[in-house]
């Protein structure tokens, strides 16, 4: 794959384990799956780390973890896959794991849960962009990281985070542009790719990020957001790929910071997760006498792969440089026992495969566009221009009015 390619990616974790993937590794059902992925055409991956499994202790990355992430990349390979591997603060629902020195038991945050080892634990996340020891443990990691495994010839980029702010949310805009700059500066010191994934609520709320302030240090700026987030997010239900497409867009130009029409956009991604499936009860856990209820509606089969490929094109179209599937796989019963699917069940269902490995319809436009291998075009942010503090000042409005003035350009009342 070439720097000009189009990235068609998914994030990896396995159907028994989900998020759990370090905590539970098995060397065999790894091989089996990355082999998978690259044979429907994909040839990228996305695998979280897991920061209470990688730095249990604050002193050193456990020696354990690095011989299993060795084996994770010898697979990957094996097939000529890329990894892109994520470190750090990674928001799934209200959901972020932690070692137990990383939570500030006196600071619950409303609406947080750190998750320990599987267990809910009391109290909130260390502030990871200021304070020290969160700041010397972070740097001990990615340095271990890098010395163990920068230029492996399957690392495709390092992501500093998945939604970070959504759990660790930054006091100050300067605070998590200053954190970037350190840590991605550590990766970029190698000549290693980096990346950082932010989440939909980055773009169209007002909370401490602004993509401008962090673009100049990173490689790819990827934004993470599902069908309900947008929904959500714009007050009206989210029926096609448009809505994603204008995120995208909006986030290009929020970006670039740009005051004129130019193609200088930093370079941008979007993961996507897609709840699909037949629409029937999420299977309870085994110690579970109560039926359990999807969190969000899942998009039927039919409808999910009509879904991905319009988003394949359009994506393609504006200029993203990677545009990757929320999950390879969904996850079976053991993972509705344990955050972030206790609360979230719809994300056992991200999958383009089912818990057996069996293609579901969504897989073919994702198998498609990969196997197609695509160029990236160049950006194509929107709108032209932007007064960019009067947009965050003014949000949630502004957001809506920008929505409005989007479909209006395409001469069309709904998001086609």
């Amino acid at each position: 794959m070439t720097a000009e390619q189009l990235i068609i990616a998914a994030d990896y974790w396995p159907a028994s384990t989900g998020l759990y993937l370090w905590h539970e590794f098995t060397p065999a059902q790894v091989a089996a799956d990355l082999a998978a992925v690259r044979a429907s055409g994909i040839g990228t991956v996305r695998v979280h780390l897991a920061w209470d499994a990688f730095m249990p202790s604050d002193r050193q990355v456990n020696r354990y973890r690095l011989r299993d992430m060795e084996t994770l990349l010898d697979a990957a390979r094996e097939v000529s896959l890329g990894v892109i591997p994520v470190l750090f603060a990674q928001s799934f629902g209200d959901s972020v794991m932690l070692p137990m020195y990383a939570v500030d038991r006196r600071r619950p945050r409303r609406g947080v849960r750190v998750v320990c080892d599987g267990n809910v634990v009391t109290g909130g996340p260390r502030d990871l962009y200021t304070d020290p020891l969160m700041l010397e443990v972070a740097t001990r990691w990615i340095d271990g990281m890098l010395g163990a495994f920068a230029n492996h010839p399957a690392i495709a980029a390092w992501d500093l985070g998945h939604d970070p702010a959504t759990t660790i949310r930054p006091r100050r805009i300067a605070q998590l542009a200053a954190w970037t700059a350190e840590m991605a500066g550590r990766v970029r010191a190698h000549q290693d790719a980096c990346w950082l994934t932010l989440g939909a609520a980055d773009v169209l709320s007002a909370r401490g990020v602004r993509l401008a302030a962090i673009a100049p240090y990173v490689d790819v700026i990827a934004i993470a957001c599902s069908a309900h987030q947008l929904s959500s997010a714009l007050g009206e239900p989210v029926t096609s790929a448009g809505p994603a497409v204008f995120v995208a867009q909006l986030a290009q130009r929020l970006a670039a910071h740009a005051s004129d029409a130019d193609t200088s956009a930093p370079l941008l991604a979007v993961v996507m997760g897609i709840a699909n499936g037949d629409e029937e009860a999420p299977p309870a856990p085994a110690d579970s006498s109560e039926a359990l209820q999807w969190d969000v509606p899942l998009l039927d089969p039919t409808a999910a792969a009509r879904y991905s490929s319009d988003l394949l094109t359009r994506l393609e179209e504006i200029g993203t440089s990677g545009i990757i599937a929320g999950a390879w796989t969904d996850t079976g019963p053991r993972t509705l026992e344990a955050p972030p699917c206790d609360r979230a069940p719809s994300m056992s269902r991200w999958g383009l495969v089912d818990t057996q490995g069996r293609r579901k319809p969504i897989t073919e436009p994702w198998s498609s566009a990969a196997n197609r291998e695509p160029s990236r075009r160049l950006a194509d942010p929107w709108p032209a221009s932007l007064d960019v503090d009067s947009y965050y000042a003014n949000l949630p409005e502004s957001v809506r009015d920008l929505a409005v003035a989007w479909r209006r350009e395409r001469e069309s009342n709904e998001w086609s």
